[in-house]
């Protein structure tokens, strides 16, 4: 534990409990600090060693992070299908309000995986960011989802050996019933239908932003999500968009990617100054 210091908190928000991790380095440099937004149901199980690890390490350089549990995932109040979009954007807006306070951060920054980095952009300007750094952003909440449904067909083929419901079928059953099944998860209608409403493109925040890429190969360009998301931010003269190659962390891993220094350090960096323009983040 040498170097930092994490304790574990219950935030109230709304009469309920939001769980919450603060790293904070030993030597802090600065008032800056990050507010870590998490990827959505099955992803954060997938990202979460991975966000623990980034936020050690930017610990480490000095930064105060917070960490949270969504209401409806992880350690956090709420059943699964009671989650809608304004309680997200609440959670993040009572995490950063706090963190602000308990830890005297005057300058937020705002990191997010995947649907967590959608909801970070979205929130950046509500939040006052100073800036983003979003690993893997999804464009559209409502296209992110879809994506997501081929995961149960994928294990209808896998239990009976055939598709039983195809993806129409499905959403005609949350239709009926107001609830679907996303690997696991039980979600309502209204939260499928307020994701569906989350646009890149409609967020406020104008930069700067660092946009990574995850890639296969060296030569692979920046996949089209990634790049609609940066085209938000690329205005900003410190805005960058980046490839890495290295495992997507937030699927089915032959070997399980809990993250390391080629992922850390571009994001460290940014957080670091990178964000103003110092140097390569």
């Amino acid at each position: 534990m040498r170097g930092r210091l994490e304790t574990f908190a219950f935030l109230p928000v709304a009469g309920e409990k939001l769980f919450t991790v603060t790293h904070r380095p030993e030597q802090r440099r600065g008032r800056s600090g990050v507010l870590m937004l998490h990827a959505f149901a099955e992803e954060k199980l997938w990202t979460q060693r991975a966000s623990t690890q980034l936020a050690r390490a930017l610990a480490a350089a000095g930064l105060p992070v917070l960490r949270l549990d969504h209401r409806g995932h992880g350690d956090s109040d709420r059943e699964q299908q009671a989650m809608t979009l304004p309680t997200l954007r609440e959670d993040a807006a009572a995490a950063a309000a706090a963190f602000r306070a308990a830890e005297g951060v005057e300058e937020l920054h705002l990191f997010g995986f995947r649907l967590g980095a959608t909801l970070a952009l979205d929130q950046a300007s509500v939040l006052g960011a100073a800036s983003l750094a979003l690993v893997g952003p999804a464009a559209e909440g409502g296209d992110f989802l879809m994506k997501a449904l081929r995961s149960s067909l994928t294990t209808q083929l896998g239990i009976y050996g055939e598709v039983r419901q195809d993806r129409e079928a499905l959403l005609a059953q949350m239709r009926e019933t107001g609830l679907i099944n996303l690997d696991g998860y039980q979600l309502s209608a209204q939260l499928w239908d307020e994701l569906a409403t989350l646009k890149a493109e409609a967020a406020s925040f104008a930069g700067p932003g660092l946009v990574l890429a995850l890639t296969r190969r060296e030569d692979a360009p920046a996949d089209a999500e990634a790049r609609a998301v940066f085209a938000r931010l690329e205005a900003h003269p410190a805005s960058r968009l980046a490839t890495l190659v290295y495992p997507q962390l937030w699927g089915e891993q032959k070997r399980f990617a809990a993250g390391d220094a080629a992922l850390f350090d571009p994001l460290v960096a940014w957080f670091g100054g990178g964000w103003r323009g110092e140097g390569a983040a």
